[in-house]
């Protein structure tokens, strides 16, 4: 088939979990197919960086971001009906460039990420089109209003209900709606029970993430992620207040850091007394070599943790809370371990902290979990049994 696949952000270097998740299923899907990716680029890098996805695409074209455009759109655009968000990435240049596209060559098929890219090829009705939401962004801001509760909460009630119409609305319009979890599945449903919705979660490379043979002496605990993404930095700011002391105060040599990219002000204010920020690192998985226990005490967000996936394939154990372990197929106590409160969080790191067999039994039973449901190849084959299905189904 020839593929149409427009990418929110560039996919490569796929260094976050939106692009991780594009690029693998593009290098998979470029296999057997020929894709063409449109991307927005936020950065001179990656323009530099097309040369690498161009190794294996038909074409791939990217169109730069303009951070004023978009806040000029939010401005001018408050008083909308649809999600700020939609206006925030909205662009001439990038529908003018689709729009192109589609007229010059003959596409198979239009995968199209996020409902942020999914607006540009609203109104095509020939073409067999796929949405890939990923999460559900209303239930990601459903939860954060529960735990936000600054100056902008209530901005973020009124753009959880226009996402939560706007969502719904678009995917009706598509022939087929992917998420990578359960939680997003079930509540895009009652919203509307006649979706047409898969779950295809989010992979790792079990190959490049691997455990390391050699167990650092020291205790040392480790957090990864997005540090400017709100579930990530309030994760981050929540476990260094409400629970590090607890921890700290039965293991006073133990080490926490905090690891990824734009690290807000905040969350560089934990640093000291044990906590280290590292801002972007190139390479996670020193990091988790080092890693004793693999902390993720998230409150809000929605979808599936890649961080999870990659502390689980390098066989690191994991303590997270109910929303953190939505999404994954894991047997609790089994494959992970999981807390809500703070004593009860401390206590799990405290004990696995003390005891190196369980260390290891948790972690050699997430890294199994990994291989036998987070491959890409795995994800991939689902995603192309999806295509095959969009397509017979359009062309009956």
């Amino acid at each position: 088939m020839r593929i149409l696949f427009l990418s929110l952000r560039c996919p490569f270097p796929p260094h976050r979990g939106d692009r991780i998740r594009n690029y693998n299923f593009i290098k998979y899907l470029a296999k057997d197919h020929a894709v063409t990716v449109v991307s927005f680029a936020e950065s001179q890098q990656e323009f530099d960086n097309i040369a690498e996805l161009s190794s294996f695409c038909e074409r791939a074209e990217l169109i730069p971001f303009s951070r004023l455009q978009a806040r000029r759109n939010c401005v001018f655009n408050f008083f909308s009906k649809d999600p700020l968000q939609i206006h925030y990435w909205r662009s001439t240049k990038m529908q003018r460039t689709i729009d192109n596209l589609l007229q010059q060559m003959d596409f198979d098929l239009v995968h199209a990420h996020l409902f942020r890219m999914g607006q540009y090829v609203a109104n095509y009705k020939e073409v067999p089109k796929m949405l890939d939401l990923c999460d559900s962004m209303a239930l990601n801001l459903n939860r954060r209003i529960e735990v936000d509760h600054g100056a902008i909460l209530p901005l973020l009630k009124i753009e959880q209900k226009r996402t939560r119409d706007y969502e719904v609305g678009i995917a009706r319009i598509f022939d087929h709606n992917t998420v990578v979890a359960k939680p997003d599945y079930d509540y895009l449903l009652e919203q509307n029970a006649e979706l047409s919705l898969s779950i295809i979660p989010v992979g790792v490379d079990p190959d490049y993430f691997q455990p390391c043979s050699i167990e650092d002496e020291g205790l040392n605990l480790l957090f990864t992620g997005t540090m400017n993404y709100f579930p990530n930095y309030d994760a981050a700011i929540y476990f260094h207040n409400e629970i590090w002391p607890l921890i700290i105060a039965k293991h006073p040599d133990v080490t926490f850091s905090i690891v990824g990219n734009n690290p807000t002000d905040q969350v560089k204010r934990l640093a000291g007394n044990n906590v280290t920020v590292t801002g972007y690192v190139p390479d996670t998985r020193a990091y988790f070599n080092k890693a004793t226990v693999f902390i993720s005490p998230m409150r809000s967000g929605s979808g599936l943790q890649v961080k999870h996936l990659e502390a689980m394939a390098m066989g690191i154990p994991i303590v997270t809370t109910t929303i953190g372990s939505m999404g994954i197929e894991a047997i609790e106590n089994q494959d992970l371990l999981v807390a809500d409160t703070p004593n009860n969080f401390a206590n799990h790191v405290n004990m696995l902290l003390d005891d190196r067999e369980l260390r290891r039994s948790i972690g050699n039973s997430g890294r199994k979990l990994i291989e036998e449901k987070y491959n890409w190849q795995i994800l991939g084959e689902k995603l192309n049994d999806i295509y095959s299905k969009i397509k017979k189904r359009k062309t009956c």
